[in-house]
């Protein structure tokens, strides 16, 4: 039948990835990482702690944060791969390194700061804000466009500048960083009080 072509995948590759797969589907499975989603994995807590552990490793052995943190996937998707779209060719976007396929998304790379915090790996973090800095400081026009996305090659800004939500997770980084902490996880703490449920602080 046609699923088991996926179950029989289910031992001897899916479980031996070091990372979460982008999907699993009836017929078949995306074989690569998809570095954002593994990051909200590491910080709201879906990976245990050896997930967290052998995702980070992976990441970092993959270079993942080369020249600048963090390539949106890794390996990326070439025309031969079957999970290659044609329509990636339009306005060229998604082309080997670029935008969604292995380009550098500051944006993402707040997000790679804060999981090396959560994970306790502050020096790695320490470095890793140095290079978002220099890759939000980078620009077409000026200085501190905070682009939206790099060659993921190159770091050459590719995208729109001025994005905030660039410049936000910077900032967001930074306090990680400073604090030694991620703070937007001690607001997600639900605790039960008189039998009602809140979000707060622990």
């Amino acid at each position: 039948m046609e699923w088991q072509h996926t179950l029989s995948q289910v031992d001897p590759v899916l479980v031996k990835r070091p990372y979460c797969l982008p999907y699993v589907a009836f017929r078949d499975f995306g074989d690569y990482c998809n570095v954002f989603g593994n990051l909200l994995a590491i910080l709201f807590d879906v990976a245990t702690p050896t997930q967290e552990k052998r995702i980070l490793d992976y990441l970092r052995q993959a270079g993942i944060a080369d020249p600048y943190p963090v390539r949106a996937l890794h390996p990326v998707i070439h025309p031969s791969s079957k999970d290659w779209r044609e329509y990636y060719r339009n306005n060229n976007p998604n082309m080997p390194e670029q935008y969604h396929n292995g380009g550098i998304w500051p944006f993402a790379g707040g997000f790679y700061v804060a999981a090396l915090v959560k994970a306790g790996r502050l020096d790695e973090a320490r470095r890793q804000l140095e290079k978002l800095a220099q890759v939000n400081q980078m620009g077409v026009e000026e200085e501190w466009e905070f682009n939206e996305w790099c060659h993921g090659r190159t770091g050459r800004p590719m995208g729109y500048p001025h994005q905030d939500w660039s410049a936000g997770m910077y900032i967001f980084a930074y306090h990680c960083v400073q604090e030694t902490a991620v703070p937007i996880l001690q607001l997600l703490v639900v605790q039960e009080d008189g039998g009602k449920q809140h979000v707060g602080p622990e």
